[in-house]
């Protein structure tokens, strides 16, 4: 059985425990993930799949997808008996589901009440359409029951494919980091610095950014999510990269700080205490830890440093998404078990002055954190 295979029986079991004759997904990372296909997807959400359950397909769940003539032929070339459909006509997603469920829904079970389940954020018009175009069939009784997260919380255990496909991209992500230490130097724009990074990923294979990548100096290192502009770096200041290559649709996560010249006291102080709270956080990670539980213990030593708390989470899952689950937070419910890809990112920003954060992101497996980061994290001052 292949992942795809395994994939696909995992959300059949979540079917069939929630009662559920079909689920119907529109986005795009669950479809990717549900079908396996490679270098088709892009941006667009131009996609609907239908995945049965066994109560309408005794012979086991179907991968129905609906998509349109600009992918379809991509989508044949792959397919190798993943799809039980493939629709490219020119219809809506209600229209899709209709026809569907003529053909699935068989006369003796007239009676019977299909329960659907929908994404609890599908849009407004799609719902409309939904309801009208299964109003049309005058089915005896529907119900369709929003979900939050159903595949996506399928997706936060990651397989072995995934695993490594994921490794890879840290491998250009590291390299890229090696490259920006010969590259920066004052003077330089701060959107200079980033074009460079990002070019340079794309130069060692990297088939497009996790995200748009950050590179902030000075005191604009203390705002966490800054967009680069025409800051020019100088000696003395913090110089904050947060990026990562994609490959193969999975993403890359990672953060370095250094400090263009000499680091002052303060700066080694600040850097010190990001540094001892992820070195903490990383050795206390075991199978079955509450997934809350680094994140207080990042604010603890924080607290212990004269500092604040975590103004952002302590990390978050990655995947085909930059943002899954698991989510490590204070709020955070539930434990990180093995097969969870998640980040490690303790921040400390100073608002005038900068900003430090430290960031890895690994597998947890069966004994502890596997960190796929290679790259150095003692202080660097270029």
């Amino acid at each position: 059985m292949t992942n795809v295979d395994k994939r696909l029986c995992r959300l059949s079991q979540q079917l069939q425990d929630q009662q559920l004759d079909l689920y119907l997904a529109t986005h795009t990372a669950d479809i990717r993930w549900l079908t396996g296909f490679h270098h088709i997807f892009d941006s667009e959400q131009a996609h609907a799949m239908l995945v049965s359950c066994e109560r309408l397909s005794p012979s086991g769940a179907l991968r129905l997808l609906h998509s349109d003539g600009r992918y379809s032929g991509a989508m044949r070339r792959q397919s190798n008996g993943v799809l039980d459909c493939l629709d490219d006509d020119n219809k809506s997603t209600g229209e899709f589901l209709a026809e569907q469920l003529k053909r699935l829904v068989p006369t003796k079970y007239a009676n019977w009440p299909l329960r659907i389940g929908i994404e609890a954020d599908l849009p407004l018009r799609v719902w409309r359409s939904l309801i009208a175009k299964l109003d049309e069939l005058g089915l005896p009784g529907y119900e369709l029951v929003e979900l939050d997260d159903l595949i996506f919380s399928l997706r936060a255990l990651k397989d072995v494919e995934e695993v490594e496909v994921m490794r890879q991209a840290q491998g250009i992500t590291d390299a890229a980091l090696l490259h920006m230490l010969d590259y920066l130097r004052p003077g330089l724009t701060e959107l200079e610095a980033q074009v460079e990074l990002d070019f340079f990923m794309r130069q060692q294979g990297s088939e497009g950014l996790s995200f748009q990548s950050i590179l902030a100096a000075g005191p604009n290192s203390a705002i966490p999510h800054h967009v680069s502009g025409d800051r020019r770096l100088a000696s003395g200041d913090f110089v904050l990269m947060d990026f990562g290559a994609r490959l193969d649709d999975y993403c890359s996560d990672m953060t370095r700080t250094v400090v263009l010249g000499q680091a002052d006291e303060r700066q080694r102080q600040l850097y010190a205490t990001v540094l001892a709270a992820q070195t903490q956080a990383i050795a206390m990670l075991r199978p079955g830890i509450p997934a809350a539980e680094p994140c207080r213990r990042v604010n603890e030593i924080f607290a212990e440093q004269g500092g604040g708390q975590l103004i952002h989470g302590l990390g978050h899952g990655v995947g085909l998404d930059i943002h899954e689950l698991p989510v490590l937070n204070m709020a955070a419910k539930g434990c990180l078990v093995e097969g969870h890809v998640f980040t490690v990112e303790p921040g400390i920003y100073e608002s005038g002055f900068g900003g430090v954060r430290i960031e890895d992101y690994g597998v947890m497996g069966a004994s502890g954190f596997d960190n796929f980061t290679a790259s150095p994290k003692e202080l660097i001052e270029l």
